[in-house]
């Protein structure tokens, strides 16, 4: 559920990490060339060219999707919506619905309580996932099935207000 009125929306600071990303593809293809000039004997075997294409795929894509990531709160007729859209073309989103959200709430925390910098853990697999930009001001989300979601934004007593979520 993505469509309908935006209560609130910020969009993340993800410079550091969209350079960070864009050095490591550089520097990915970079050495790939390298190796496939020095190898002696002709040609780079077909599964190491098809592993370096691959990670160069993932790496692209990650570049791609960390452009541009907007946190917004969603009014619909069902209620209210957390949605989150990654990439420059809007097509990568993650929405938590009113019903899987049991509570929001501010948080001050560091990068080691958020599990590090970037995109961390999986709400399917270990039922905890943060999306981190820096350490500090976050939007903590306890979400239906003991799941839980951080995503780092500025003032996120108004994403809690927005959401409903205030006492």
């Amino acid at each position: 559920m993505s469509t309908g009125q935006v209560v609130i929306e910020e969009r993340l600071n993800t410079a550091s990490l969209t350079v960070i990303t864009g050095l490591v593809m550089f520097l990915f293809v970079g050495v790939g060339v390298t190796f496939a000039n020095t190898l002696s004997g002709g040609s780079v075997p077909v599964v190491a060219q098809a592993v370096s294409y691959a990670a160069l795929v993932l790496l692209v894509g990650v570049f791609l999707l960390s452009l541009r990531v907007v946190v917004r709160v969603i009014e619909s007729p069902d209620g209210r919506s957390l949605v989150i859209v990654y990439g420059v073309g809007s097509l990568v989103r993650q929405s938590f619905t009113s019903d899987q959200i049991q509570s929001a709430s501010a948080q001050n925390l560091s990068m080691l309580q958020m599990g590090g910098w970037g995109y961390r853990g999986s709400l399917k697999f270990f039922k905890r996932a943060a999306l981190v930009t820096r350490r500090g001001d976050a939007l903590e989300l306890k979400l239906a099935g003991d799941r839980r979601f951080i995503v780092t934004v500025d003032n996120p007593e108004d994403f809690v207000v927005a959401l409903g979520q205030a006492n």
